[in-house]
């Protein structure tokens, strides 16, 4: 297990670039990556720090490379998904080919991994995290094989379940929100629809996320239906595409 982090998801393709989850070419400086491994695909997430996913989304998605800025980003490494075997064995691959050396790599590194040993010591760690202003944890199945996409062989762990939703429109506020947006109108990925109507800013609902893009929501529990109950917005995911829904 390990802390979830609060970045942008990013694969190394092991030839020069890295990629975002949603296909496009990440515009590092050359300095970035010049020392990442070629021959080896590393997926990974950049990373400012906690609480600082926006401060991250606004020096990754330039064009033109903030050097400054990049300075502070790292590349966090936690999987090799084309190196045959367990998490276990495709990280030894990662360490021994691109980690052995602390100062090779100034701005990438490996995630670090925690054995698991039970549910008093995962309560302990997610509490810790937390308390430290981390999202959560992430378990992953030591032995399975690398499968791409969302499996069972990967779980978020959080006192609040969070996923995302794709916009599809709106409906107009009432009261104080009148002449602004008062909910969104979402699907997630099973193509169910309903809204999202709180844990918006006066910011936010003046100017609402467009539709056709994906915002994250976080939510107590799932009716029988497979709705989100009470689900509240939390940012938008610029790193996410619209592809990934129905």
């Amino acid at each position: 297990m390990s802390e979830k982090l609060d970045g942008m998801r990013a694969l190394w393709d092991g030839q020069g670039d890295l990629w975002s989850r949603a296909g496009h070419k990440v515009m590092a400086p050359e300095w970035f990556k010049k020392d990442l491994p070629q021959g080896m695909v590393l997926d990974g997430e950049l990373f400012l720090g906690r609480g600082q996913f926006q401060d991250l989304m606004s020096i990754c998605r330039t064009h033109v490379p903030d050097h400054d800025a990049w300075k502070r980003v790292r590349f966090v490494v936690f999987d090799a998904p084309l190196v045959p075997g367990g998490l276990k064995s495709r990280l030894q691959a990662a360490r021994e080919t691109a980690f052995n050396n602390s100062d090779s790599l100034p701005f990438a590194k490996l995630h670090p991994q925690t054995v698991c040993r039970g549910h008093e010591q995962l309560q302990k760690m997610l509490g810790e995290v937390q308390a430290e202003g981390g999202e959560g944890l992430m378990l992953r199945k030591a032995g399975a094989h690398h499968r791409a996409g969302r499996t069972s062989d990967l779980l978020k762990v959080k006192t609040q379940a969070e996923d995302e939703a794709l916009v599809k429109g709106y409906q107009p506020g009432k009261g104080k929100h009148a002449g602004r947006m008062g909910a969104l109108q979402v699907i997630n990925r099973k193509g169910k629809a309903f809204k999202i109507g709180t844990g918006f800013t006066d910011a936010v609902r003046a100017r609402p996320p467009p539709k056709g893009s994906v915002v994250t929501f976080k939510y107590m529990e799932l009716t029988k239906d497979g709705i989100p109950r009470h689900p509240a917005f939390f940012r938008i995911r610029p790193d996410v595409h619209r592809d990934e829904f129905p």
